[in-house]
């Protein structure tokens, strides 16, 4: 018989998976009764999973009810500008502390983001420019930036921003990605900042430009 724990992170995977593959969308509420007769199990680690997923913002509770939180576009740009920042001073301390482990699944990753490009797996394209990511910010070796990096780029995928701008910015991702990845190699800490840095502001450009008004105007 699992454990209430392992339970509880089962069903943090399987809300996380509803949400960002949009079957659960932005103010639609969590239906608890639903998931405990897929899962036949109590409300216990259903609370706790919810529980965690309001602690990191990504459901919020409105009188009895649990909801997917709302992210309208103000937050989406402050979101950015901090993440900007982060992944950038991330990738500054990447470059000084990488472990070539480390820069293999990068490599690795690359490769499959080409591969993703090509074949046109824009959900795929979404999930390994977020592996990327989250690889470099891991090799910063500064716990609270890697959290914080992982965290902003989750809120983000409640609206799905990410799954857009990897599919429509394919091609530059792979050339930014690339360069980035070359730098780490390199252990050009200021160019690695420098290339990330830029990426988030051309990604943070486009998504004002081109995705905000399809998903809120």
């Amino acid at each position: 018989m699992e454990s209430t724990i392992t339970l509880s992170r089962k069903i943090y995977g399987y809300l996380m998976e509803e949400i960002t593959s949009g079957r659960l969308r932005m103010g639609q509420i969590i239906d608890e009764n639903a998931i405990m007769e897929l899962f036949r199990i109590s409300k216990t680690p259903i609370r706790e999973a919810i529980f965690s997923l309001e602690n990191d913002g990504i459901i919020e509770k409105r009188g009895k009810s649990y909801f997917v939180s709302f992210i309208g576009p103000d937050e989406i740009n402050q979101i950015f500008e901090a993440r900007r920042e982060l992944e950038a001073i991330a990738a500054y301390y990447a470059a000084q502390r990488i472990q070539k482990s480390e820069l293999n699944q990068l490599s690795y990753v690359l490769k499959m983001i080409k591969k993703s490009t090509e074949e046109d797996q824009p959900a795929d394209l979404a999930n390994l420019n977020g592996k990327f990511h989250s690889i470099i910010a891991k090799a910063s070796k500064n716990k609270y930036i890697e959290d914080e990096v992982n965290l902003l780029r989750l809120k983000l995928r409640i609206v799905r921003v990410t799954l857009f701008s990897s599919l429509e910015r394919r091609s530059d991702e792979l050339l930014e990605h690339s360069e980035i990845y070359e730098a780490l190699v390199n252990k050009d800490a200021e160019q690695a900042r420098a290339l990330m840095y830029n990426h988030e502001t051309d990604v943070w450009e486009y998504v004002n430009k081109n995705i905000i008004p399809k998903l809120y105007y």
